[in-house]
């Protein structure tokens, strides 16, 4: 009877399993260090989100950009703002008629076209709108 041969058969030479203990063995130290650094790494990005924390604590809380400098840095502190619209407000406030309960309408304010209402008008909405400061974003710049 004749032995069957497949690609698989090359896993079980004595070559391969000297080539797989090599590469154990300068794999060893490799992973050691990456975990090593990588709990570093993980220390590291909590000291540095507690330190923009306390960074952005000490600006005040508008949307922008604020700068401050000190004698060796220049520090930059932006925050975004949000917009979210309460839709169902805005549909009683705009309900043109009735709408079937299957199907759902959903009323939105375009931010800038808000912006460039009258006061009168943006007043109007104003008690359906909520603006929600995003996460600051810290930049130190050493001063030269």
């Amino acid at each position: 009877m004749s032995e069957i041969n497949d690609d698989w058969d090359i896993l079980e030479t004595a070559d391969h399993r000297i080539t797989i203990e090599k590469t154990a063995d300068r794999l060893e130290p490799l992973a050691q260090e990456y975990t090593e650094v990588k709990a570093q790494y993980d220390e590291l990005g909590v000291r540095l989100e507690q330190l923009e924390a306390e960074i952005a604590h000490l600006f005040p809380e508008e949307a922008g950009e604020q700068t401050q400098s000190t004698r060796m840095f220049d520090v930059t502190v932006s925050r975004t703002e949000r917009w979210t619209w309460d839709k169902e407000a805005l549909e009683r406030e705009f309900s043109a008629g009735e709408v079937p309960d299957y199907v759902k309408r959903s009323l939105t304010v375009d931010k800038r076209k808000f912006q460039k209402l009258s006061a009168w008008e943006q007043e109007r909405l104003k008690y359906a709108l909520t603006r929600k400061l995003d996460k600051p974003k810290v930049k130190v710049t050493e001063n030269v």
